[in-house]
C-alpha cells in the first residue's frame, strides 16, 4: 500500500499527489511512468512521473478527472493508500548532449513536459518552454515552468492569459527569431504533437514526442499500446514513451485511441451514479 502524503487541485479538473514509494523514487528518472490501482478492484491506469524526491521517497503524480479510474483515485484524500503503484516503467527522456531544446506542453500534458524541463535545466540546458491551455483555468505548473526554463511562453486558445493562439504558433515564432534548436520536445494531446511535428519538420529540427495510448500490463505483453513508428510497430510501455515525433502515425494512433470511447463512457457514468449512492 502507497501512502497519499499530500494532495492539491491544481484545476477544477486537474489534481496532484505526492505518494510515499521508496523503491520508485529511488529509480525514476523524468519521461518514466508507474500504473496504479487505486483499489484493490480497480482498473490498471498508466500515469507519467511528474516529479520524484529521492531522499523522501515520494513520487508525484498528476492526473486529469475524466474517467471511471481517475474519479475513484480522485476519492482517495491525504493520509489514504493506494493499492497498487509500480514503476518506474519505460525508458527515460535522453537529455544527454543537449544544449538548447524547446519544451512543448498542452494541457495536462504540461505535467509530464515539466520533469523533462526542469532536469535540461539542471544539466544547464538552455531551456525555451512552451506551455499551452484553453483558457486561464485550466493553466498548471506555471511557477514551477518560470523556474526551470531560460524563457516561459504562456499560450492559451481564448487569450485569456498569456498570448492567444496555439503553442505551434509560439514555436515558429521562436524558431523565427533564429533560435537553433538541438530538440524539440512536444507532450499532449495527439493533435497538438502531430503539429509540432509538422512545424518543426519544415525546418528539420528532431522532435522526439511522448505517446501515451491505452495500456494494460506496462511490459509489452497485452499489445494494448502498439504503435506505427517509421513503418515498425512499437510498444510504448518498452520502447518508449518517447518517440521521433516525426516517424510516428499519429492518425492511426488517434484512431486507435478512440476504440473504446463507449466503453469508457459507460464506465464513467457508473463510478458517477456510484459515488452518487455513497454522498447520500
Amino acid at each position: 500500500m502507497f501512502k497519499i502524503v499530500e494532495k492539491k487541485s491544481l484545476n477544477p479538473t486537474v489534481s496532484k499527489m505526492v505518494v510515499e514509494a521508496p523503491l520508485i523514487a529511488k529509480k525514476a528518472e523524468p519521461g518514466q511512468f508507474i500504473i496504479f490501482r487505486a483499489k484493490e478492484d480497480s482498473e490498471r491506469i498508466p500515469l507519467t512521473i511528474a516529479d520524484f524526491e529521492r531522499e523522501k521517497g515520494t513520487v508525484t503524480i498528476i492526473y486529469q478527472i475524466v474517467g471511471a479510474g481517475t474519479m475513484e483515485l480522485d476519492t482517495l484524500q491525504e493520509g489514504d493508500c493506494i493499492h497498487d503503484f509500480v514503476g518506474p516503467l519505460g525508458m527515460p527522456t535522453h537529455t544527454d548532449g543537449l544544449k538548447k531544446v524547446a519544451v512543448v506542453g498542452g494541457g495536462v500534458g504540461c505535467a509530464i513536459a515539466y520533469p523533462v524541463t526542469k532536469k535540461l535545466h539542471d544539466m544547464g540546458a538552455e531551456v525555451h518552454a512552451i506551455v499551452g491551455f484553453r483558457n486561464q483555468d485550466l493553466v498548471i505548473l506555471e511557477d514551477e515552468f518560470r523556474a526551470a526554463s531560460d524563457k516561459l511562453v504562456m499560450m492559451t486558445d481564448d487569450g485569456s492569459y498569456g498570448e492567444k493562439g496555439l503553442v505551434t504558433d509560439a514555436l515558429e515564432k521562436l524558431i523565427a527569431e533564429e533560435n537553433e534548436y538541438d530538440e524539440v520536445i512536444a507532450i499532449g494531446p495527439l493533435i497538438m504533437m502531430k503539429f509540432v511535428c509538422l512545424t518543426t519538420k519544415k525546418y528539420g529540427i528532431k522532435t522526439v514526442v511522448s505517446m501515451n495510448p491505452i495500456m494494460i500490463d506496462g511490459t509489452g505483453m497485452c499489445g494494448g499500446c502498439r504503435l506505427t513508428v517509421g513503418g515498425e510497430t512499437k510498444f510504448a510501455c518498452v520502447d518508449g514513451p518517447d518517440f521521433d515525433g516525426h516517424l510516428v502515425d499519429f492518425d492511426e494512433a488517434m484512431h486507435r485511441g478512440t476504440m473504446y470511447k463507449d466503453f469508457e463512457t459507460h464506465a464513467r457514468d457508473e463510478e458517477c451514479n456510484l459515488l452518487k449512492k455513497e454522498v447520500r
